[in-house]
């Protein structure tokens, strides 16, 4: 009794065909993973968490934070503030 053993033969154009429709379905399903789990909806999708003396800015792509402590204080009500003698020693150039 003679046990035959099956071979299985892939020609080269099957074998490019068999690489080629895994590396296309790795694409379309990375592409796909992409779209749902990563960050396509952009800048205006995000919501920023800020202080009430703060300004968020959402414009060309970019989030711009600006953010001023002292609210709408003036340099004229914050020397209202500083004693005399320290008003003499500093100078302050404010170039805007």
């Amino acid at each position: 009794m003679k046990i035959s053993e099956k071979s299985f033969e892939l020609m080269m154009y099957q074998l490019i065909i068999i690489v080629l429709v895994g590396i296309f379905l790795s694409l379309g399903i990375g592409y796909w993973v992409g779209k749902e789990v990563g960050f396509s909806k952009g800048v205006s999708a995000v919501s920023v968490e800020k202080p009430d003396y703060c300004t968020v800015d959402k414009s060309s792509g970019n989030i711009i934070v600006e953010c001023n402590e002292l609210k709408n204080m003036t340099l004229d009500s914050l020397c209202e503030w500083v004693p005399e003698e320290l008003k003499n020693k500093l100078k302050i150039v404010i170039i805007t």
